[in-house]
């Protein structure tokens, strides 16, 4: 691919050895400076074929004050992740990157932008506050743009801060959305936002990935946290590192409960908990301190929690793409994964899982 001697060694160092799809379609192509669409499966190397072409363009420092990468993420736990990916794979370089996220300090994010950085990790929402409270941060350097996990962004409302950003960049900048799905909302924006892009679509016909084994209980309602207990504490073996999904708040706090009295504990995750709550409480599951992480869909969308073996589906996801993202927690990179979806009767969760978007 023609990778610096500074990217290729961090490449090296993270344990890749080959390419993934995506990312030997896309690296070439974004490279050459083209404006990318790329959609494919969750767990299928995106954050990389994005990470590796943005090093590589900016590979040094630059003493022009000024930010000349940009990554926004949907959410905050994405956008500290794929901060830490950046740390990592540009570990041989000398390129400075800050992260800018809701719930952190604003006055040490001041000086993050005080030093410099040629890349940041952020939150539209805070990166837009920041651009029009700081006079001085603009992004009339910028050269290059990503939106990750893209067709969230657009769900979760931030189709206007994304075009004021955009509209403070100059026009000859690259853009590249990654995806897992292409609602119409994105196409519309891709039209209007991005020149002449290449468009990368891997695994549109099976989204869900071939190593994901999965299974399905019709259970009545009110029988649905008792199934829950026995197959955590019957069917899961105590190294099988598991999340479950429920559909509120109030539902991960009655479920991790409900583990923790019997002997089970599980650590809650939404989006009205506390931030570093909710950062600890990934780490201490991420290290394996805890076997049950309880969440709802804010934890749907990029998390990738390392040799993570269950999803199980408290409450059944609404729409048939909520689920392919749930289930893309597990069996991601070639990686065997189980699903174990409760509630509802078998011929609405097999419908569910078989339809497409």
């Amino acid at each position: 691919m023609g990778l610096s001697k500074s990217v290729f060694g961090g490449v090296m160092r993270m344990g890749y050895r080959v390419p993934s799809p995506i990312q030997r379609k896309v690296i070439p192509i974004a490279m050459m400076g083209r404006d990318v669409v790329a959609m494919a499966r969750t767990g299928s190397g995106k954050t990389a074929a994005f990470l590796i072409p943005l090093l590589e363009r900016l590979v040094s420092h630059s003493t022009k004050v000024g930010v000349r990468g940009i990554i926004l993420s949907p959410t905050r736990e994405l956008a500290q992740q794929t901060m830490n990916f950046l740390i990592k794979l540009g570990k041989l370089t000398d390129l400075r990157g800050s992260l800018i996220i809701g719930g952190h300090n604003i006055e040490n994010q001041f000086e993050a932008l005080a030093s410099n950085p040629d890349i940041l990790v952020s939150t539209p929402g805070r990166l837009l506050h920041l651009l029009m409270e700081v006079t001085e941060f603009t992004l009339d350097l910028a050269e290059v743009i990503i939106f990750d996990e893209a067709d969230r962004l657009f769900e979760m409302g931030f189709k206007a801060q994304l075009h004021d950003i955009m509209q403070r960049m100059p026009p000859a900048r690259q853009t590249m959305l990654f995806s897992a799905t292409l609602p119409r909302i994105l196409i519309e924006f891709t039209r209007a936002g991005l020149r002449d892009p290449e468009f990368v679509r891997l695994d549109v016909e099976s989204k869900v990935s071939p190593n994901l084994r999965l299974a399905f209980f019709a259970v009545r309602s009110e029988e649905k946290s008792a199934v829950l207990l026995y197959v955590c504490r019957q069917l899961i073996a105590k190294n099988k590192q598991t999340i479950i999904f429920t559909a509120t708040r109030h539902h991960v706090e009655y479920i991790a409960g409900v583990l923790g009295a019997f002997g089970l504990p599980a650590l809650p995750v939404y989006g009205t908990l506390d931030m570093d709550a909710r950062q600890d409480n990934v780490a201490a599951f991420r290290a394996g301190k805890c076997q049950f992480l309880v969440v709802t869909d804010v934890a749907a969308r990029g998390i990738d929690i390392p040799l993570l073996d269950v999803v199980i589906n408290y409450d059944f996801p609404p729409k048939p793409k909520v689920f392919v993202h749930r289930v893309g927690r597990v069996a991601r990179q070639n990686r065997s994964g189980n699903l174990e979806p409760c509630g509802g009767t078998f011929e609405r969760c097999l419908t569910h899982a078989l339809r497409r978007d």
